[in-house]
């Protein structure tokens, strides 16, 4: 039952993440239930913010039955990725950037991450103890998911410092000026959800990571800009009601 809760709890925070756009070194985009996509930046230097991979246009992913599958975890997760790769596209583009699952299945109660793109360079710098593309990586925050109370903040953070050089002290750094461009609805709606999700991390994160105190002071002008971007739709909104008044 606590492992059931916990992975609920990371599929809550999967969802949520998914949601979400506007970080500096990481892109997610969420793909069903139990899935994610992240899309982190190689390399920090000079680099833009990465894209969001996309769905492929017209194809459908075909969830997995149990009574047409083995019950066997490593043929579910086999078949699981054979799906993924026949539903998605690939950022080719996307050069600086390497691509990774995160998925949570409940049939198997815990969370895995593999790569999918740029795997060679990670084995070359440390990351991937093996080349089998299909072999689950093995993270230290999902290793210690029975044990401890990880969630999904901490295996994106893990992935950042692993995958971006040189390592960034912030994960959660915010591109602010990509958010400051945005039209005004969208920028309310976007800083409103990266505030959810960052201060939900200030208060169930650990504190001891070196890198909180820099998400501290992210969400500070993240929260002035939230607010300014309300107060200036309630000014439009009120110069709208008095103008069809007349």
């Amino acid at each position: 039952m606590e492992q059931k809760r916990k992975l609920q709890h990371f599929l809550n925070d999967l969802a949520l993440l998914g949601s979400l756009q506007g970080f500096k070194y990481f892109q997610p985009w969420l793909r069903g239930k139990e899935e994610l996509l992240l899309t982190v930046l190689s390399s920090a230097r000079g680099a833009s913010r990465p894209a969001r991979p996309s769905p492929s246009e017209g194809e459908i992913a075909v969830p997995v039955s149990a009574s047409s599958r083995s019950t066997s975890p490593s043929s579910h997760l086999s078949y699981a990725l054979n799906t993924f790769r026949s539903s998605c596209s690939f950022p080719q583009q996307e050069v600086n950037c390497t691509l990774f699952l995160l998925a949570g299945y409940v049939k198997y109660g815990r969370p895995y991450a593999w790569i999918r793109s740029n795997h060679e360079r990670l084995v070359n710098i440390g990351g991937m103890d093996s080349m089998v593309r299909d072999t689950p990586m093995k993270l230290k925050s999902i290793t210690d998911w029975q044990t401890r109370g990880i969630r999904v903040w901490d295996v994106v953070s893990e992935l950042v410092c692993l995958c971006t050089v040189p390592s960034p002290s912030n994960p959660f750094a915010l591109d602010m000026r990509y958010i400051q461009s945005l039209p005004l609805q969208d920028r309310f709606l976007v800083t409103g959800a990266l505030l959810s999700f960052l201060e939900m991390y200030l208060v169930y994160g650990n504190r001891d990571e070196l890198h909180y105190d820099k998400v501290v002071e992210e969400v500070k002008p993240l929260r002035r800009l939230h607010f300014q971007s309300l107060l200036e739709l309630q000014r439009l909104k009120s110069a709208s009601v008095q103008h069809s008044s007349r």
